[in-house]
């Protein structure tokens, strides 16, 4: 059969048309690609494809995976602050002062109480307790090593005076120790660290 030159050239077009079309609807193979989810997602042109290799990795979505994008958005364990919730009250606190005692002179039987507020029992050794009723660190009480405060339990640390069936505290002080005009007491923890305070007035 006799084919004239003008097939020939149709058929050589065609042929020609169809490997380039093939070409750009290909993916090149993801190992010889230097591309990051943000460039193509922000239609950034990476410097490493051609024209035709971006329009084919843009038109075939499934070859770039979700996970490429999330992996790229999702910040990794190095570099997230975590910040920790903390309760703005104290577990420990003053909750009680009884500064005008009954006790003639001495008022022996002045006390602060002191309560755990926490579901968990509390270790308080080394914690004190002190006057600050003229801006200065007064009379301390220091709890001994080993106290504990049970779950929502209170103590009372008396002036001089020892109750062993509300945790047995003292100051042992010969004189009273709270104004009854007013003042301040202040509880901190081990380290130094002001856990609350407790102002009274008459």
């Amino acid at each position: 059969m006799k084919v004239s030159s003008r097939a020939v050239a149709l058929i050589v077009a065609l042929s020609t048309f169809s490997a380039n079309a093939y070409t750009i609807a290909t993916p090149p193979p993801p190992q010889n690609i230097a591309v990051s989810a943000p460039s193509l997602v922000l239609g950034t042109r990476a410097s490493s494809l051609s024209y035709h290799q971006e329009l084919a990795l843009l038109s075939t979505s499934t070859w770039l995976s979700d996970a490429a994008v999330v992996t790229a958005q999702t910040p990794t364990k190095g570099n997230v602050v975590t910040t920790p919730l903390q309760s703005t009250e104290a577990s420990i606190s003053i909750t009680n002062l009884q500064f005008d005692g009954k006790v003639p002179t001495t008022e022996s039987d002045e006390y602060v109480v002191i309560t755990n507020r926490s579901k968990s029992p509390m270790n308080v050794a080394g914690y004190y307790l002190y006057v600050a009723s003229n801006g200065t660190q007064g009379a301390t009480f220091t709890f001994p090593a080993n106290a504990v405060i049970a779950p929502s339990a209170s103590v009372r640390v008396y002036t001089n005076e020892i109750h062993k069936e509300t945790g047995g505290y003292s100051f042992n002080s010969k004189k009273a120790i709270w104004n009854n005009k007013g003042g301040l007491a202040v509880l901190k923890d081990a380290s130094g660290r002001k856990l609350g305070e407790y102002k009274y007035k008459p």
